[in-house]
């Protein structure tokens, strides 16, 4: 395996190489994707894993598929009708292995929408499979539906406190800081990443709490989120996130009229805007009740107001207000890291509550392997004979 990763890698770090690479692959590009990903899941670090984390997204995005290895058996839908929706999905209560899930169901209705939702599920899927740390919503996998349910489904625990603003509302007295430090670790995760990775529609309601204890605020929806690649240019094509939580960068245009990618930064004022939604339970610029209002507020640079109401019991106050003013800066190099947002809530909340970290990669419990897939013995070998072909030439 190892032989196999370290060909793979150097076709994909030259650039001839990898063009004939993808245009190889290009009329069966499933096993393909199931072979990096089989590579990823072998070993946990390795030099070029970056290579093979940006080439199975792209793949997955570019032909619409995504590693067999997420592909469910035995998922069952509970319920009439959808607990949720919005976009290209609908969202489902299922079971699965004798547990809750959720099951973000594809809706598709028209044609000419098909190729770009796949996309964006495929995408989605592959993303999310890549990733496993405690404040990200975890992933079991994908399901493609059956004769009593026939839809396209990605499948993640069910979590009964619901999304962060609905679990405030159930437990109004909730430390609203210990739940904003776990969004900084979740975004720390994602912005340290073998490759960089940028959330791109952080807000309430991609934020979901687990119900056991210790209770725990976990990043969700993953279908806006992409890799950064060192130039800050985007592995795909992007669509931008939910207007109030938005940074002034991305709605600028350049002289040939493309407007800026998320980044870093952008997830960061959007992580601003999310300690507002927090501790007062309001969208972001709950002043300006038109969403043209807000969007020319933002372009003009201007933040939310301060709460005129006394939010120190939620947590809120100049030191805080500070954080997410810093949050919001115009200059986007003078906005916190997710790091620093860590030190920052630590110091907040005082040496009797530390901010505990988790660092470095975390495997994915569930990995894939070159049987699973049926593979012959000599396998191995015929990828050795198929990469000496690509180089050969």
């Amino acid at each position: 395996m190892a032989t196999i990763r370290t060909k793979l890698v150097y076709i994909l770090s030259e650039p001839e190489l990898k063009a004939l690479f993808f245009n190889l692959c290009a009329q069966e590009p499933l096993p393909v994707v199931n072979l990096v990903q089989t590579l990823l899941d072998n070993d946990d670090y390795f030099e070029g894993r970056v290579f093979l984390t940006r080439i199975i997204t792209r793949f997955s995005k570019k032909f619409s598929c995504y590693p067999d290895c997420l592909i469910l058996e035995g998922v069952e839908r509970t319920g009439k009708d959808p607990v949720a929706g919005g976009g290209f999905a609908d969202v489902w209560k299922g079971t699965w292995g004798g547990q809750p899930v959720a099951l973000k169901a594809l809706r598709i209705y028209v044609k000419s929408i098909k190729e770009k939702a796949l996309k964006e599920f495929a995408h989605e899927a592959t993303i999310w499979r890549q990733l496993w740390h405690p404040n990200i919503l975890p992933f079991f996998g994908v399901f493609k539906g059956d004769e009593n349910f026939d839809r396209l489904c990605l499948v993640s625990p069910w979590m009964d406190s619901g999304n962060v603003m609905n679990y405030l509302i159930t437990f109004p007295d909730a430390n609203r800081l210990e739940l904003l430090a776990d969004v900084a670790k979740g975004l720390e995760y994602l912005h340290n990443f073998v490759s960089p990775i940028v959330h791109g529609d952080l807000k309430g309601a991609n934020i979901f709490v687990t119900s056991s204890k210790p209770i725990r605020a976990c990043l969700a929806d993953f279908g806006l989120t992409y890799f950064r690649d060192s130039s800050n240019s985007a592995s795909t094509s992007l669509s931008t996130g939910t207007l109030r939580w938005q940074a002034p960068e991305l709605f600028e245009r350049s002289a040939d009229g493309q407007t800026q990618h998320p980044s870093e930064k952008s997830d960061i004022y959007s992580f601003g805007c999310v300690c507002l939604e927090l501790m007062t339970g309001c969208h972001p610029f709950k002043e300006i009740r038109s969403d043209f209002g807000v969007m020319k507020a933002i372009m003009n640079k201007e933040t939310p107001g301060r709460p005129e109401e006394d939010l120190f019991l939620n947590g809120l106050d100049h030191f805080m207000w500070e954080i997410m003013t810093q949050c919001w800066n115009s200059q986007t190099d003078r906005r916190p890291t997710a790091e620093a947002l860590i030190t920052s809530l630590s110091q907040r909340m005082g040496p009797g509550q530390p901010v505990t970290r988790e660092t470095g990669f975390s495997p994915h419990p569930r990995r894939a392997t070159l049987s699973q897939y049926g593979f012959q013995d000599d396998y191995n070998e015929w990828v050795l004979r198929f990469s000496r072909k690509i180089v050969s030439q």
